[in-house]
């Protein structure tokens, strides 16, 4: 039995502190997007190159982005406003203004909501009070991902739902069309394609889902470039630790800040010298939506070629550790624990006989202790009889274990 428990203990470190690798493919020339759990793996890998917009399906939210990772362009149309719709000819394709982009720090920021010029003007339209509706006050220009020009009015907001419509530039083709976002709420956005006249149901549930493999817009040397890379969904927060020695054994993740911009892991974690080279010593840590904190570290990019990244990841920090069976749960706080600062396991344990042990890196006990009767109790033990570094813990009753990483600063 105790050889038993010594494997499992030495597969827990593994996955926790060595990870586990990782391949994503977005296929030869990014053609695809990839949306990923780092709990759950890949949750959807799906094309990217057959929509042009996607709408906000946020009540509170009227953005509008535009697919410019794979090549949409988008431009106010300079020579009037939604009255000179009519008037919009083949000749109207000579932009002089400059293109529009999406925010890659913000999914709440479009390249249709660059214009904005107070909390009431979302770019592409006013917001009334009176009616509580955004009116379409512009008329946009577009390449599509095809690469064929389009004029564009998105006419109004009413609601959860999009009116809008398009033509060609000499007016020919001219389609109306409604998207009821708000029948989307579980996503973050709904798409539509210029080109097929379609709505494109193409996301995972908003929830599923911690980062995304994607093409996209942003700046390169002070200008906008298309660059390959990873954007973390709406408040999952990222740190970036620099200037690892080993950061595929780093856990440290407290000596450093999490942000929540969407851009926080981005695209610079390679560079290309010839061939695409990974920056050697960095990684990131993730915190999802339940707490738990993850180890990202990439490991090679293939490049257009085949549109591979292989990764690895470890999970560091869990908000605690449930026996979907018994019902038991083993919580640890603080965790990270700092010498001289008392570390309180919570359990919840439907057990009279249970015993937690404490293992280091090599597999040996460093503590253990009867836990108190059943019921949810709190165990204390001062965490000077344990030196910095990585430990698990376990607790075991009934022939069941619950294991959870511990981390001595």
């Amino acid at each position: 039995m105790k050889k038993i428990i010594l494997l499992n203990i030495n597969i827990l470190f593994c996955l926790c502190l060595f990870g586990q690798s990782n391949l994503v493919t977005l296929n030869p020339g990014y053609s695809h997007q990839s949306f990923y759990s780092l709990q759950n793996g890949e949750v959807l890998n799906v094309e990217n190159t057959n929509w042009d917009i996607a709408f906000s399906t946020d009540a509170f939210s009227s953005s509008i982005r535009i697919n410019d990772g794979q090549g949409v362009q988008l431009y106010t149309y300079h020579l009037g406003d939604t009255s000179a719709w009519n008037s919009i000819n083949t000749n109207s394709s000579n932009i002089v203004t400059d293109p529009m982009y999406n925010s890659d720090t913000s999914w709440n920021f479009g390249a249709f909501d660059v214009n904005q010029t107070n909390g009431f003007d979302y770019g592409w339209g006013v917001y009334n009070m009176q009616t509580h509706t955004v009116i379409g006050d512009s008329v946009f220009l577009m390449q599509t991902v095809d690469g064929n020009w389009k004029k564009l009015w998105i006419e109004s907001k009413v609601g959860g739902e999009y009116f809008f419509k398009y033509a060609n530039l000499d007016g020919s083709n001219e389609v109306n069309q409604n998207i009821a976002a708000d029948n989307y709420s579980d996503k973050r956005f709904i798409y539509y394609s210029l080109e097929t006249n379609d709505i494109i149901d193409r996301e995972p549930n908003s929830s599923a889902w911690d980062i995304t493999f994607t093409k996209y817009v942003t700046p390169v040397q002070g200008m906008p470039y298309p660059v390959t890379g990873i954007l973390n969904n709406h408040d999952i927060e990222v740190a970036q630790a620099d200037n690892i020695a080993n950061p595929l054994f780093y856990s440290d993740y407290s000596a450093h800040n999490f942000e929540s911009e969407i851009n926080s892991i981005g695209y610079d974690w390679k560079s290309y010298q010839g061939s695409y080279v990974i920056t050697p010593d960095r990684c990131y840590f993730v915190r999802d939506y339940n707490m738990n904190i993850y180890r990202l570290t990439f490991t090679q990019f293939d490049g257009t070629s085949t549109g591979n990244i292989e990764f690895n990841t470890a999970i560091l920090s869990a908000t605690g550790v449930t026996d979907l069976n018994s019902g038991s749960t083993l919580n640890i706080y603080p965790n990270p624990a700092i010498n001289n600062q008392d570390i309180f396991f919570i359990y919840d344990i439907k057990s009279e006989n249970s015993l937690l042990y404490i293992y280091d890196l090599t597999g040996k006990i460093v503590y253990s202790s009867r836990l108190a009767s059943s019921g949810l109790k709190t165990h204390k033990i001062p965490s000077r009889i344990l030196t910095s570094g990585t430990y698990i813990a376990v607790v075991e009753f009934n022939g069941i274990s619950l294991t959870k990483p511990l981390i001595v600063k």
